[in-house]
């Protein structure tokens, strides 16, 4: 059931994606909290509590909903004391006739960490070094990774920078969550700096559609020389202003046609996916 997963990776809980993470887990009671599959379709929140409440004292049960009447299979359940759940991982459960799944529910922190970190707006001709340099202060650099044009070969405006460690993200971010970043300086350019999750990642969905609702709406405006939605990464480095696409930061002067506006200087790049764009990986770095 892939919805379970979604469910119990990000969404519905603790607000929206585009929110900033709380940095206090426990005031969600994330510690006393467990993620319920595999239910039956009939089941309520009434006998989902009622179930549990023979491990100990239950603050809430919820069963997530399609509709009113359709339920999604899988719900959570808060408990008052953090150590029942110890107990309650240890057993097998059958619910209204069948077997059911528990699971300590994933914490918020859990749920928007990534070591893999988003840099737009960089200079064609800014080195990989200075921007290993850079990212270096914040923790260990694994890689760096430059996306690179099929046809030119010279590199996009954008790189990921590969942490070691999620927590050096947590610090380059501020904690921010896509479509939310955090400015840095690196040899006097502003750059502009995301967390990149899997594209499976409820994030990375949501920016999915977000990049939908992008191309229905410039296929509105009469601007439409430039792909800018090549290479899928258009919600990270395709900003569309009515006047420049490609690689979007254009207050920054690097769109695809080096700042022309694209009603005067049209090119048409092949249409390709990041999955199959080619791109170059730094050097190996030594810390």
């Amino acid at each position: 059931m892939s919805g379970e997963h979604e469910e119990n990776g990000v969404e519905d809980q603790n607000g929206s994606l585009s929110e900033r993470p709380p940095t206090n887990w426990v005031d969600y009671a994330e510690d006393r909290k467990i993620y319920v599959s595999s239910l039956n379709f009939a089941t309520r929140d009434g006998s989902l509590k009622t179930y549990f409440e023979k491990y100990g004292e239950v603050e809430k049960a919820e069963v997530k909903m399609e509709s009113a009447t359709r339920s999604r299979g899988f719900g959570f359940v808060v408990f008052n004391d953090p150590e029942v759940l110890e107990i309650i991982l240890e057993c097998k459960h059958t619910l209204d006739g069948r077997e059911i799944e528990v699971k300590r529910a994933i914490t918020m922190k859990e749920k928007f960490s990534t070591n893999k970190l988003f840099v737009g707006g960089l200079p064609p001709k800014l080195p990989n070094d200075d921007v290993v340099e850079f990212f270096r202060k914040f923790g260990e650099v694994q890689d760096v990774e430059w996306v690179v044009d099929r046809v030119t070969g010279n590199r996009k405006g954008f790189c990921f920078v590969i942490f070691a460690d999620p927590e050096a993200v947590e610090e380059v971010t501020d904690g921010k969550i896509p479509p939310q970043s955090q400015k840095h300086e690196i040899k006097g350019y502003t750059v502009e700096c995301k967390k990149k999750f899997p594209d499976n990642h409820p994030v990375q969905k949501k920016i999915k559609r977000i990049q939908q609702q992008k191309k229905e709406r410039a296929m509105a405006h009469e601007y439409m020389g430039q792909d800018y939605m090549a290479y899928g990464y258009d919600y990270y480095n395709g900003y569309y202003d009515g006047q420049y696409f490609g690689y979007g930061y254009p207050s920054y002067g690097y769109s695809y046609n080096n700042g022309y506006p694209n009603n005067r200087y049209v090119s048409t790049p092949q249409k390709v996916t990041y999955a199959q764009a080619p791109y170059r990986h730094s050097p190996s770095v030594t810390n």
